[in-house]
């Protein structure tokens, strides 16, 4: 007996993913589909169906299972195979959902002889138990149970732009990126985003050693496949949506499907936390790390391990472990089901002391990359720089979901350079769609409202202020101080997360951080652990952290708080002498509030007042600069730069 309920969600999730574009032709070949024999549906009931009407009428014509299989035979017609695999893949899981349950409750009976601790990477007792597989399914029947269960888990990201917890389809928000495969030194000086746009754009003119996820672990002629594979990127560009996508389409049937019998995820931000607040026990095997995966944490782990070359282990966020590879060799051990420190678990998987067949998937920022490669067997390295111009334009109509108001939004930044080239970035094109949205549905003017990077950041954060404006205008000035003054100490202390003891150090409580910030997702409690704090991106926490320097002093905020002194020279002279430029995006903030306009606007939008001083303190320091720059004879190239760089910031 066919799961009817089931069948018409699914078939509603697929229609609903198709872009506009793709669903009109999708009712157009629909109308001319004679399936079996029952004959088409009449184009007049189908010209202005939207999902849910086109949806009854497949299972009113058809029946579920047909409905299923004609949709399937229309999606492949127009040559949307990917939807086409999707809907194979879950229509086999819904049609065999009570076969499914059967099985779960022969599996429920059996004891379990295994305790898991609560939190991420739990560690599992009785490790010997591991050793001996007595799940109810094993081989290909456990292989299907698996899929399914990753396709579930992965299936949703956070919506960012709607209220805290709902989420969006992945397969309807991913926007391919582009993805290059040589391996490039980290540039010295250059802040990873703006490092990144400049590359991004040469890369444009180049158009070379491009490569797709689909080929990474290929042969490139010269050397047999690679077992590891290391994906670079900068903050915000899409490394973890991208490990998360092919840990979904690998369950879909979509990748990697002959290559891997399982892949499992391994996120270092949780290992880190493990390492830095969990008490107890911090030892755990890889069979832990693997079963963390598993649907109930369970699974024939024996069997899993018989065959370490159809494993792939994406390791997601390495820069999160900053002291992991400092671990000696003598230190690592081969056993898969040995518990170690999970440091040290870890460390034997990159080393290939354990699995050594394995393969490696490994995704971090170019901050870890130099001190990764040198632990690394024969590593392919490869680097997500971002969306093109075109893919730019494809997030733009996902955003939306409005053919007229897309095209106008993504005009309009295209007319921009500055903001088109931050649109590289996924998260910055986030921001910039969003705030875009915002004001289109309020019909004002976007070339007024729009003009700078820097106001596109203040207006998306003056209409938090506005949206959540429960707190009193006291409050919410309180609240931005106290958000200003951390991401400023962050700054100069290369911080980018934050407990609460650092929270209660700057006079900011949870409270606040829900009401004010939380819910829009400027600044974020991590919901995979608690009481771990952050920005969403890096810029964010610069815009931040220059905001504090260019608000006026509250004297009853500064007694009480224990943040450090704002001065703006010394924030000046630290990045005239700084070895990478860090603060060179603070500093472009910077002189973007001083703009008489953005003084004024941040006055009127925010509430607050804002240094009388700060205009002639930047303006002075940036006469010496030029003038210094400007007496050298010779220029060096990083002296070029600089001066580059200067004109950047007006």
């Amino acid at each position: 007996m066919e799961n009817r309920s089931g069948i018409s969600d699914l078939l509603l999730s697929i229609l609903e993913d198709l872009p506009q574009e793709a669903f009109k032709r999708f009712k157009d070949k629909l109308s001319h589909t004679d399936f079996e024999g029952k004959g088409p549906i009449r184009r007049g009931r189908l010209e202005n169906a939207d999902w849910t009407d086109t949806k009854n009428l497949l299972m009113e014509s058809y029946g579920g299972a047909a409905a299923v299989d004609v949709t399937i035979d229309v999606l492949t017609q127009i040559n949307l195979q990917e939807s086409a695999a999707q809907l194979r893949a879950g229509s086999e899981k819904v049609l065999s959902k009570e076969k499914k349950k059967t099985a779960q409750v022969k599996e429920e009976t059996r004891g379990n002889n295994r305790q898991w601790n609560q939190g991420p990477y739990a560690e599992t007792h009785h490790a010997k138990d591991l050793r001996i597989d007595n799940p109810s399914l094993k081989g290909s029947a456990y292989q299907r149970k698996y899929r399914e269960h990753i396709q579930e888990e992965y299936q949703v990201i956070e919506n960012r732009k709607a209220l805290l917890g709902e989420h969006v389809s992945l397969t309807k928000r991913y926007t391919e990126l582009l993805i290059v495969k040589e391996h490039r030194g980290r540039e010295e000086k250059k802040h990873e985003i703006i490092t990144r746009g400049r590359r991004h754009a040469e890369l444009m003119a180049q158009q070379t050693s491009l490569t797709q996820i689909n080929l990474l672990f290929d042969s490139d002629g010269n050397l047999q496949n690679p077992r590891t594979v290391v994906l670079q990127g900068a903050a915000g560009i899409g490394k973890t949506v991208t490990a998360r996508k092919i840990m979904l389409d690998w369950a879909a049937g979509k990748l990697y499907w002959k290559k891997f019998d399982y892949v499992f995820y391994i996120n270092c931000r949780e290992i880190n936390h493990i390492l830095k607040n969990q008490s107890g026990a911090k030892n755990r095997s890889a069979a832990d790390l693997v079963l963390n995966n598993c649907p109930d944490r369970e699974g024939p782990i024996k069997e899993i391990f018989e065959k370490p070359e159809k494993l792939l282990f994406i390791i997601d966020g390495f820069d999160e472990l900053n002291s992991l590879l400092d671990i000696d060799d003598v230190s690592l051990y081969m056993d898969p089901f040995e518990k170690r420190p999970v440091e040290t678990t870890l460390c034997s998987l990159l080393r290939k002391k354990v699995l050594q067949k394995s393969f490696l998937l490994i995704t971090t920022r170019p901050t870890a990359l130099e001190k990764l490669k040198e632990n690394l067997k024969l590593p392919r390295f490869a680097e997500i720089m971002g969306f093109s111009a075109d893919e730019r334009k494809e997030y733009f109509h996902k955003f939306f979901c409005d053919e007229k108001k897309a095209t106008e939004a993504f005009n309009f930044v295209k007319e921009n350079e500055m903001l088109f080239t931050m649109c590289f970035v996924p998260i910055v094109c986030w921001i910039i769609c969003t705030v875009l949205k915002q004001q289109m549905e309020k019909k004002e003017d976007l070339t007024q409202t729009s003009k700078t990077t820097t106001s596109v950041y203040l207006l998306f954060l003056s209409t938090l202020i506005t949206d959540h404006i429960t707190d009193t205008i006291e409050q919410s000035k309180t609240n931005l101080w106290a958000l200003c003054s951390l991401a400023a100490d962050g700054i100069l202390e290369r911080k980018i997360l934050f407990e609460e003891d650092d929270l209660k150090k700057h006079n900011l409580s949870l409270s606040n951080i829900h009401s004010l910030f939380l819910s829009k997702n400027i600044f974020q409690k991590d919901t995979e652990y608690e009481n771990v704090y952050s920005f969403i991106h890096l810029s964010f926490q610069e815009f931040f952290a220059a905001l504090f320097y260019v608000l006026e002093e509250d004297e009853e905020i500064m007694k009480n708080s224990l943040s450090s002194k704002k001065d703006v020279k010394s924030l000046l002279k630290n990045y005239g002498i700084s070895t990478n430029n860090y603060l060179m995006l603070t500093v472009r903030f910077l002189f973007g509030l001083s703009n008489r306009e953005r003084l004024n606007d941040t006055e009127k939008k925010l509430h607050c007042k804002t240094s009388s001083g700060i205009r002639d303190d930047l303006l002075q320091w940036f006469e010496e600069e030029t003038k210094k720059i400007s007496s050298l004879s010779y220029k060096t190239y990083e002296e070029l730069h600089d001066q580059l760089e200067l004109f950047h910031c007006l």
